[in-house]
């Protein structure tokens, strides 16, 4: 049930906010300072009132507990030989968790790398940490790679695991490193952990970053899933995606 201070998304459109008042099925929603009313139906509660948002590390746009245990990949790793039997005293596993809720729209891949500036008061003397935002129904198993102008070689920026509605934290850059990724490769297999799904097509985008805009603060803007502006380059939007050479 939506209440009062809880933060939502809309599930028909693209956005949210926090709920300012409810009369009767109607929720008022301060998107942005404008107060709009959606029905009761049309929301989707991220972050229920009184929960404080997660800091570093992987952040769930949805459940907060399933943030907390499972911040590192989620790939199975290979099945070891069987363990003896527990002893009285000992901790039994905790059970496995729910499957993460889906959007309406999630069912179509969008991906997109944003990078958070340490200062953005002092963009020439800020870092940036790259962030990978996964605004899917789809858990993909990917890596990241770069590499300079000059260089005919990749090298791996991240691999891993992201779990579907998640934002994850992949590497820092100061501005003398940033030339490592002018270029960059992003490549994943798209699935479901648990439930039947629609197989995706292999995933490969290749693109040309533009550094320039490191240095522009017009061009760090508020993301939907960030409070403070980022700098976003979209890799997938709606299982349409573009390679660059």
């Amino acid at each position: 049930m939506i209440s009062v201070g809880d933060t939502v998304r809309y599930l028909n459109s693209v956005g949210g906010g926090k709920v300012t008042r409810i009369d009767g099925k109607i929720a008022y929603v301060d998107d942005n300072g404008f107060e709009t009313p959606f029905q009761l139906k049309e929301l989707v509660v991220v972050l229920p009132a009184g929960h404080e948002k997660p800091t570093g590390g992987a952040r769930l746009m949805f459940d907060q507990s399933a943030f907390d245990a499972g911040k590192k990949p989620s790939r199975p790793a290979p099945k070891p030989a069987p363990e003896p039997a527990l002893s009285k005293d000992a901790t039994p596993a905790p059970a496995p968790l729910p499957p993460a809720p889906e959007t309406e729209y999630g069912d179509r891949l969008t991906l997109s790398l944003a990078f958070e500036p340490s200062n953005l008061k002092a963009l020439s003397e800020s870092t940036f940490n790259a962030v990978l935002i996964n605004d899917s129904n789809y858990t993909l198993q990917f890596f990241l790679a770069g590499r300079a102008p000059e260089s005919s070689s990749w090298s791996i920026i991240y691999q891993g695991d992201v779990q579907p509605n998640e934002l994850i934290d992949l590497a820092t850059f100061s501005h003398s490193t940033l030339g490592r990724i002018e270029r960059i490769v992003f490549q994943a297999i798209a699935f479901k952990e648990g439930k039947d799904f629609d197989v995706k097509d292999p995933i490969a985008v290749m693109r040309k970053l533009d550094l320039t805009k490191f240095h522009k603060l017009h061009c760090f803007r508020p993301g939907r899933f960030f409070d403070t502006p980022v700098l976003e380059f979209p890799l997938i939007n709606a299982d349409r995606f573009q390679k660059q050479t």
